[in-house]
C-alpha cells in the first residue's frame, strides 16, 4: 500500500512493501526518484540484514547452510505502517517463522521517514529481539532520476574534497576484491563513466565525505545527501544501459568477501548487536 507525505516543497510516496521509497515530486512535479523500466523495475530499496549478494547466495550460521536473496529480506516483505503523523512515517518488519528460514534469528526491524521541508530523512532501525548477538548488515539503494538532456558522463557525484577514494574494484566474473586500490577523483568529484561502472558492476568506495551532492555538466545540484559515520562503504551503481538515465548512490555498512567462498556469519566482518540493544543508519536527502 502507498502512503503519502506531503508539504510545501515535497510530495513523498512509500510503499509499505518493502518500505520502498516510490516517488519525490517536488512543487511543479519533477520527480525525482527512478521509476523503474525492464532494466531495472525498482526505485529504492532497502537492505536488511544484506547488503548485495551472499557468495552463491548462501551462508553458514552455527554449522547449518542458509539461503539468502540480494540484499536480504525486508524489499521482499510486507512491512507494517506502526505510526504516521503530518511529516513522518514508520514502518515495521517484524522477525516470524518465514524469515527465520533465511534468516535464524529474532529481530525488530523499522524503517522511518521524515519529510521537513525539501529534506527526507531515512532512518534505518534493527533491534536484537533474541538471545545473543545478531550479525546484520544495512544498507539503501536508491535510483535518482537524471534530469535534463545532457550526456550520462558530464554528470558527478561531488564530494567536495580530496584527489583520491578507495575502492574496491570487482573484475568480471570474480568476486570484490578485498585490496582496495586508490581512484582518483577530479577536483572532489566522481564523473559518471558509465563503462567503468558497467566493467565492475558496481564501484564500492570507502571512508568518502559523509556529505556530497549529485551535480549536472553545469554543476548544478538537484540532490543532496548525508550519510551517518557508521555507513563507511558507498556504492554507486545502475543498469546497463544508457537509455536508462538514473543513478543509484548507496550508503553500506559492509560487503561481501573477496575469494567468493560460502561466509560463516560467526567470523564474517559485518555488524554485531547484543540482545536487546537497537542501533540506526540514518541518510538525509535534500531535494532542489
Amino acid at each position: 500500500m502507498l502512503y503519502t507525505l506531503k508539504n510545501d516543497f515535497l510530495e513523498v510516496k512509500v510503499d509499505s512493501f518493502g518500505a520502498e521509497l516510490r516517488s519525490v515530486k517536488s512543487k511543479n512535479g519533477e520527480e525525482y526518484i527512478w521509476q523503474g523500466d525492464n532494466e531495472w523495475a525498482d526505485h529504492s530499496p532497502v537492505l536488511f540484514p544484506t547488503c548485495g549478494n551472499c557468495p552463491n547466495l548462501k551462508y553458514i550460521w552455527q554449522g547449518k547452510e542458509y539461503k539468502l536473496p540480494i540484499h536480504g529480506i525486508a524489499m521482499y516483505r510486507e512491512l507494517t505502517l506502526t505510526d504516521k503523523t503530518d511529516n513522518s512515517l514508520l514502518f515495521t518488519l517484524l522477525s516470524d517463522e518465514e524469515t527465520k528460514k533465511s534468516y535464524p534469528f529474532d529481530f525488530k526491524f523499522e524503517v522511518e521517514f521524515k519529510l521537513t521541508e525539501n529534506k527526507l530523512s531515512v532512518t534505518l532501525r534493527p533491534t536484537n529481539t533474541g538471545e545473543g548477538y545478531m550479525p546484520f548488515m544495512a544498507g539503501w539503494h536508491p535510483g535518482f532520476n537524471l534530469w535534463g538532456d545532457g550526456e550520462i558522463g558530464s554528470f558527478a557525484v561531488d564530494f567536495g574534497e580530496g584527489d583520491e577514494l578507495m575502492w574496491y574494484p570487482i573484475l568480471p566474473d570474480q568476486p570484490i576484491s578485498y585490496t582496495p586500490l586508490p581512484h582518483a577523483l577530479d577536483d572532489g568529484k566522481y564523473y559518471l563513466n558509465e563503462k567503468e561502472i558497467y566493467d565492475n558492476d558496481t564501484m564500492i568506495f570507502e571512508n568518502y565525505p559523509r556529505t556530497f551532492k549529485l551535480v549536472d555538466g553545469t554543476g548544478n545540484a538537484k540532490i543532496s545527501m548525508s550519510v551517518s559515520e557508521n555507513l563507511p562503504f558507498f556504492c554507486i551503481w545502475k543498469a546497463p544501459v544508457s537509455t536508462s538515465r538514473f543513478i543509484c548512490l548507496e550508503p553500506w555498512s559492509n560487503i561481501f568477501n573477496s575469494d567468493g567462498t560460502t561466509e560463516d556469519f560467526a567470523i564474517k566482518k559485518m555488524q554485531r548487536l547484543d540482545s536487546g540493544k537497537t542501533c540506526e543508519y540514518t541518510y538525509e536527502v535534500s531535494f532542489t
